[in-house]
């Protein structure tokens, strides 16, 4: 197997594996974080981060690895979509450490069930970042894609 091909199944591989996780979230658990009382939601985001939080940036980071491999091997519309599914890649775990990340660390802070200040202003934007994050991920998703089939031995 050359470097290509294994940048290739890399960067679709996690990048599949993490545009999964977040289209999850947007899915089932936005949805429901949105109808629950806030002190359910308080127990029900913070439970959810505990889990999914370490493993994202670290799906991310190895998507964005593969892609960069990817993007210095490849010619053509293959490097283009490759670098430009790395750029959203940046953009979300950017923008997560930025806005999602201190929503979050005010939640995990406290012990489980208590609420903090603010709680119902940091749902909707933690929820509406998502949606967007969520774009950009899918969109990071497809460009991956294309530049794996655009490659020309």
């Amino acid at each position: 197997m050359t470097a290509l091909q294994i940048s290739a199944w890399t960067m679709l591989v996690f990048c599949g594996l993490w545009t999964g996780g977040i289209l999850i979230f947007a899915v089932e658990r936005t949805n429901l974080w949105r109808r629950m009382p806030i002190n359910q939601y308080a127990v029900d985001f913070r439970r959810s981060l505990f889990r999914v939080d370490p493993m994202m940036p670290i799906l991310g980071i190895i998507a964005g690895i593969g892609a960069t491999v990817f993007g210095l091997d490849s010619g053509g519309w293959a490097r283009i979509l490759a670098w430009a599914g790395l750029a959203l890649i940046v953009l979300v775990v950017v923008g997560s450490i930025a806005i999602a990340e201190p929503i979050n660390s005010k939640f995990r802070r406290l012990q489980e069930g208590e609420i903090p200040e603010h709680a119902e202003y940091y749902r909707n934007v933690w929820r509406r970042f998502h949606a967007w994050r969520t774009l950009a991920a899918l969109a990071s998703l497809a460009c991956a894609a294309g530049a794996a089939v655009a490659v020309h031995p």
